[in-house]
């Protein structure tokens, strides 16, 4: 029964390393301890592969800092405004027209052809933009918002056909405050926000 005994030991302790030389594999110090069947294998999604499918890229859009992003769209946002004020100001429809949407181009466009048939002109001088920043954001049925706060220096004068002046002060600068709000379809590769609404703050 001894001799039973140890064969019947020596055959358990055979088939309890032949599973452990399965599970941990070589011990050679240029191969790993454990070998991967797949990429699969341990649920692993390798960092390179996912980057290079559109939804990983979409993940390293979304992961970038939103600060960053902010701060990259309020720099568009000023050089917009001052194109919108100026073009405004000289009646410039088709920089409007690039630069504006919605019912919002018909409100500046009715504004301008009002001003002209008075035979009125505006002057509008940015000195500078003190201050710019998002209020809020938000998507709605496939397009984003972006509402920005700008404060600015700014001098206005309307004069009449003749030059002189009917409102405002040529060496008056005064703090202007305006908050617009961008739209941009989600789903558009064109850059380019456009103005859409723009509201009077609260006092």
């Amino acid at each position: 029964m001894a001799f039973l005994d140890l064969v019947l030991l020596a055959a358990l302790a055979m088939f309890l390393g032949y599973r452990l030389w399965l599970v941990l594999g070589t011990h050679d110090k240029d191969k790993p301890v454990r070998k991967r069947r797949s990429l699969e294998d341990d649920n692993v999604v390798p960092v390179r592969a996912q980057s290079m499918s559109s939804k990983g890229k979409e993940r390293e859009t979304k992961a970038e800092p939103k600060d960053m992003d902010k701060d990259r769209f309020l720099q568009g946002a000023e050089i917009a405004f001052r194109k919108i004020v100026q073009a405004y100001a000289l009646g410039d429809k088709k920089v409007l027209q690039r630069l504006l949407g919605g019912p919002l181009l018909e409100t500046f466009e009715d504004a301008i052809e009002t001003r002209q048939k008075a035979k009125k002109t505006l002057e509008v001088d940015v000195a500078r933009v003190v201050m710019a920043e998002v209020l809020d954001q938000r998507e709605e049925a496939r397009m984003a918002y972006v509402t920005v706060r700008f404060v600015s220096e700014q001098c206005l004068v309307t004069r009449n056909l003749k030059g002189k002046v009917l409102e405002g002060d040529p060496d008056h600068y005064s703090e202007v405050t305006d908050i617009w709000t961008f739209s941009h379809p989600l789903e558009s590769n064109n850059p380019n926000w456009k103005l859409v609404a723009t509201q009077v703050p609260e006092a």
